[in-house]
């Protein structure tokens, strides 16, 4: 189950990396000052999602399932978060 895990692990935070890279390319694809919004100040990236809803919903949405899954795959690996 351990290693299980930390598979899940490893292929959520690529596939979450690889996405949250494709939506900061759609957001520097939009202009600078919406790259280096979304890729510096809190809560910017939201705005951009809802403003331009169809074109980010899937790398937004497929970047927070990869998070999701390197979440679960760090509790089937047993990894403690600090408290």
């Amino acid at each position: 189950m351990v290693v299980l895990g930390y598979i899940l692990l490893t292929v959520g935070f690529i596939g979450c990396l690889y996405w949250q890279i494709r939506f900061l390319v759609l957001a520097y694809n939009q202009s600078l000052w919406w790259f280096f919004g979304c890729l510096l100040v809190p809560l910017v990236d939201w705005l951009f999602l809802f403003l331009n809803f169809k074109a980010a919903v899937k790398p937004f949405g497929l970047s927070l399932l990869g998070l999701l899954l390197a979440g679960l795959g760090g509790y089937m690996a047993g990894i403690e978060w600090p408290a």
